[in-house]
């Protein structure tokens, strides 16, 4: 290539030298600088692809110094006039001899060797856009035990109670949780977490935390002397409902707050160990007429009321004693008992324990209370049937307590007596009996309409209000002993037990 670069520069020079310059006219000026870029302009292009060259160091040299002789050749031959060098380019292929080892070494004569593959660029493309986006990033949410705090603070606030009993709940379960899974970023909890958080609660013994001395801080110690003894654990439903619901729930909201991915989606497999639901049945007869004779005994009007009404209402507990003496009306020629989602209590407003919206119905109660005086006594002042129970922190929970207690101490065969929540299912059962319709059923006892149809209008007939109360008594019940209940006395009777309400 010097060689040849030489012997141009002294061509140049002498034409130069012999060029009466000083005496040039501009044209004569345009066209020595034109002839001077015909030369040099293989070259240049050359010197800009040698920067990006790959080639080896074994053939770099001498690939090098062919290649610029190449180009100064073309130069040249097309300064000289050469029609093929001015048409064809011939620079263009010889440039990219040092873009390619085997190119390279074939204008070498030597043999190819065998080379990488040469990565896809729309791939390597795809690739740095991922590392952009984030994945040299760890985990970048909040940690979960920061994330419940804020959580459930949260939940304070929508509640306008501390004391609310979901409060309770939460914060347990997530002590519960961070105690056997750990603390980490809320997206760092991945499906495989969870999962093994529903293991570990198959062997954390029922109602452990009930126990005397039961400790948040020793979780994985009570499962774990439970996996060597083999005992029980919690049930399916208290898994899946009662944890596991919660828990995603903090970590999906906490994810959304911090705008930062699930990384737990997938199925939670309940363990098989894990007891199902059992299935619930209808009291009977006999037995249930144990807890009733037991709750009209008790001098307790809780007691005495409740079983009666949730056998002849269909209406679950919780809704049951919050009932309100001014909401029971004289509605068609029959007397119902119309739910309010919201009641004023200890000066504040809070809401009513119901499930869904279908809850809010108004539902019949049957002529045995107006019989047995308790329609009367209801409709002489305003205020809760049940004034003792509502005294309470969590009214719901005290009755579900008494309930159990109840049944209990009437003697009644818990396998045959089912439990106060089996009274919905005893309800539908004896409407079923009375082939009364299924639609009006559903309305009674508080649960979903199945279509469109049926919810077009919500309401029961008058011929279905007047059915439902005046229907033939269940069975197995000495009904009249409710007409031997002084109300006044039994509503204002202390009952032994519970805590009572903190005042505020």
């Amino acid at each position: 290539m010097a060689d040849v670069l030489g012997g141009l520069a002294r061509i140049e020079f002498a034409r130069i030298e012999n060029a009466p310059m000083k005496d040039a006219v501009p044209a004569d000026a345009r066209q020595w600088v034109e002839d001077r870029l015909t030369l040099a302009l293989p070259t240049l292009l050359g010197l800009g692809v040698l920067g990006q060259s790959k080639l080896s160091e074994e053939i770099v040299p001498a690939a090098v110094d062919g290649v610029f002789d190449l180009l100064a050749e073309v130069g040249a031959k097309r300064l000289a006039g050469d029609e093929n060098a001015r048409r064809l380019r011939p620079e263009v292929p010889i440039v990219a001899t040092l873009a390619d080892e085997n190119t390279a070494r074939g204008m070498l004569g030597l043999a190819p060797v065998t080379l990488p593959p040469k990565p896809d660029p729309i791939m390597a493309e795809l690739a740095a856009i991922r590392q952009m986006i984030g994945g040299q990033k760890g985990p970048q949410g909040p940690l979960f035990s920061a994330a419940a705090e804020r959580f459930i603070t949260g939940r304070i606030e929508t509640y306008g109670d501390p004391g609310h009993p979901e409060i309770g709940y939460l914060r347990h379960r997530s002590s519960v949780f961070l105690a056997l899974v750990g603390d980490k970023p809320v997206d760092a909890y991945d499906r495989a977490d969870l999962q093994h958080f529903a293991n570990e609660l198959s062997w954390l013994p029922p109602n452990i935390s009930k126990q005397e001395g039961y400790d948040l801080a020793r979780v994985a110690e009570y499962v774990g002397a439970n996996k060597v003894t083999e005992g029980p654990g919690l049930a399916e439903k208290s898994i899946r409902e009662t944890y596991l619901s919660r828990i995603k729930t903090i970590l999906r909201e906490a994810c959304a707050d911090a705008k930062v991915s699930v990384a737990f989606e997938g199925r939670i497999v309940i363990p098989k160990r894990a007891a199902p639901s059992k299935a619930r049945i209808a009291p009977d007869q006999d037995e249930f007429g144990k807890v009733v004779a037991a709750g009209v005994a008790s001098g307790i009007l809780s007691d005495a009321l409740l079983p009666a009404l949730g056998q002849l209402t269909g209406r679950r507990l919780g809704l049951l004693v919050f009932m309100r003496r001014e909401n029971i009306l004289r509605y068609n020629r029959v007397w119902v008992y119309r739910p309010q989602s919201h009641q004023m209590r200890d000066g504040r407003w809070e809401p009513v324990p119901f499930k869904t919206g279908e809850s809010l119905g108004l539902f019949v109660l049957h002529d045995l209370f107006a019989e047995c005086g308790f329609i009367d006594w209801a409709l002489r002042s305003a205020g809760p049937v049940f004034p003792m129970l509502m005294r309470t922190e969590d009214p719901a929970d005290a009755a579900q307590k008494r309930m159990k207690r109840l049944y209990e101490r009437s003697g009644a065969d818990p396998q045959r007596s089912s439990t106060f929540h089996g009274l919905r299912v005893g309800k539908i059962r004896n409407d079923r009996d009375l082939a009364l319709p299924a639609r009006a059923v559903r309305l009674q006892v508080g649960h979903e309409l199945t279509d469109v149809h049926e919810r077009y209008d919500g309401q029961m007939t008058d011929g279905e209000l007047k059915a439902f109360a005046t229907a033939p008594l269940p069975p197995g019940v000495d009904w009249s002993l409710l007409k031997t209940i002084d109300f006044e006395a039994y509503a204002l009777r202390q009952p032994k037990g519970g805590r009572p309400r903190c005042s505020s």
